[in-house]
């Protein structure tokens, strides 16, 4: 487990090189990754589409730099650890993935051409994705299943909490992503086969 004044030494070391004129300091970029794909199970459901829209994240998560968060909430941005691409586009990608791969007897929908007719929609929104001076990583939202007609199928809220047990940026994202799908996507699609119940 990572203790806070090794996780701030971290911080305060990785600021104080990307904030010196004089010292040219390496940048590293991160992807989240779905590390359990060969584990995953399908489940049954009846045949239907939905789309799944872009997953939107709160405007101090939509920059490339990693966020740490302190207690009293003052936000640090690294400037040499950043996201390889925008969170969003990587959470709405990895979901589509998942989603598909879970519940394969639907049909997902992101930036395809969507039917002519009337299909289900599905929003996701994050209010926190980061990790504090603790060591400890934060996520949280809400997402909703809409139907075709317009009503709410589903409505759920996620909250989030792990500790790290190692310290340095690859082991926050990757904490990051294992919990996203683990304790976030795992519940969803549960949710979704039982409204989907193939009867």
């Amino acid at each position: 487990m990572m203790n806070k004044s090794l996780f701030f030494s971290l911080l305060i070391g990785s600021l104080i090189l990307s904030g010196c004129a004089t010292q040219v300091e390496t940048s590293h970029e991160y992807l989240l990754m779905d590390t359990a794909t060969y584990q995953i199970e399908s489940e049954e459901t009846q045949a239907a589409s939905v789309q799944l829209m872009p997953i939107v994240v709160a405007n101090y998560l939509a920059g490339n730099e990693i966020v740490l968060i302190s207690d009293e909430g003052k936000v640090y941005r690294s400037q040499t650890n950043l996201w390889a691409e925008p969170l969003s586009q990587q959470l709405t990608r990895l979901t589509q993935q998942r989603l598909e791969k879970t519940l394969p007897d639907l049909s997902w929908f992101v930036r395809q051409r969507l039917p002519s007719y009337a299909i289900a929609q599905m929003d996701i929104e994050i209010d926190r994705f980061f990790a504090d001076l603790n060591g400890v990583i934060h996520i949280a939202g809400r997402w909703q299943l809409i139907s075709p007609e317009g009503d709410v199928m589903l409505s759920r809220v996620f909250d989030v909490t792990d500790t790290l047990n190692s310290d340095g940026y690859p082991a926050m994202t990757q904490t990051l992503a294992n919990n996203w799908f683990e304790q976030v996507v795992i519940p969803m699609t549960h949710d979704i086969a039982k409204t989907f119940d193939k009867q």
